[in-house]
């Protein structure tokens, strides 16, 4: 079953409100995340999605995730657009910066 942007939002701002007063739920949103978004929205998500909900911890003001780590190094059209300062020098049309909007045409 597809989720709208508008029923994520929704959905973590009813899990936050219940989980910030109801123990019980918020301890089931911890350790069982899927059956707690399903208790709020009526809906499941796909199996194949993976899900972990943290409390922040006391005295924190905020907890941040920080995204995947890709690796240290760079494929070569990473180099190509950061060689120098400046991307493909192609044109008028990609400005030589970034991504090279100008395929099949001499760079």
């Amino acid at each position: 079953m597809n989720w709208t942007e508008q029923e994520v939002k929704a959905t973590i701002e009813k899990i936050q409100a219940k989980a910030s007063t109801d123990k019980k739920f918020r301890e089931k949103v911890l350790s069982n995340p899927e059956q707690a978004i399903k208790e709020i929205s009526g809906k499941d998500i796909p199996e194949d999605f993976k899900i972990k909900i943290v409390e922040n911890a006391k005295g924190i003001d905020q907890t941040y995730v920080l995204p995947d780590f890709i690796g240290e190094e760079l494929t070569d059209e990473d180099l190509d657009n950061v060689a120098g300062g400046m991307g493909r020098k192609c044109g008028s049309q990609c400005q030589g910066y970034g991504r090279c909007h100008c395929q099949g045409q001499a760079n």
